[in-house]
């Protein structure tokens, strides 16, 4: 019972501190309103982490972990790469939609100087399964030989601009523009298009 107990409270800071940070940014959301919104005393949340800053990069972490487990939902290591590919992008791009605080929260502090770089480092771990895929891909001779960053950025860039589209309600993103959009990614990384 004790663990639950640290577990939801734990969750409850996170989750408090996701929707204040995405809405008014890390330097206006002092841990003071974290825990008024989580409904815990401040003096608690420093039992869970040390400082802001130590927070932030758990619920970077923690949504990362969320992120890798939606990607790889009923993912299938048979059929074609183009139709894995597929299965993958399309997991991403419906967990953005879906998860709009997180995908802000991570877009707006990927690269911000307080989420460390142990923190970078233990999200590519946690991505690893994707990462292998790509490998998997080149070494077949279905996806062109590029560096794996410039694979993530060709793949990644498209998904960030639509979902940023879809939200600022300039496009609506129906199943047919994602399916659309899913092909002519894998097309641009695709050495051999229907492998």
């Amino acid at each position: 019972m004790i663990d639950q107990q640290v577990t939801d409270k734990r969750t409850l800071i996170l989750e408090a501190t996701l929707e204040l940070v995405t809405e008014r940014g890390f330097h206006a959301t002092p841990i003071s309103l974290i825990a008024q919104k989580a409904g815990i005393g401040a003096g608690t949340i420093y039992r869970y982490f040390s400082n802001k800053e130590e927070l932030i990069n758990e619920l970077f972490t923690t949504i990362k972990k969320r992120v890798i487990k939606a990607i790889l939902k009923n993912y299938k290591e048979e059929g074609t790469f183009k139709e894995r590919f597929k299965h993958l992008w399309i997991n991403l791009i419906h967990y953005c939609l879906e998860h709009p605080k997180s995908f802000q929260f991570v877009e707006q502090y990927r690269y911000a100087p307080f989420v460390g770089n142990m923190t970078r480092e233990e999200t590519f771990i946690i991505l690893a399964p994707i990462m292998s895929f790509f490998i998997e891909s080149k070494k077949a001779k279905a996806m062109k030989d590029l560096p794996l960053y410039t694979l993530v950025a060709l793949l990644y860039g498209p998904i960030v601009m639509l979902v940023k589209l879809h939200l600022d309600h300039n496009q609506n993103l129906t199943e047919t523009k994602i399916e659309q959009a899913a092909e002519a990614c894998w097309r641009s990384v695709a050495l051999a298009p229907n492998k």
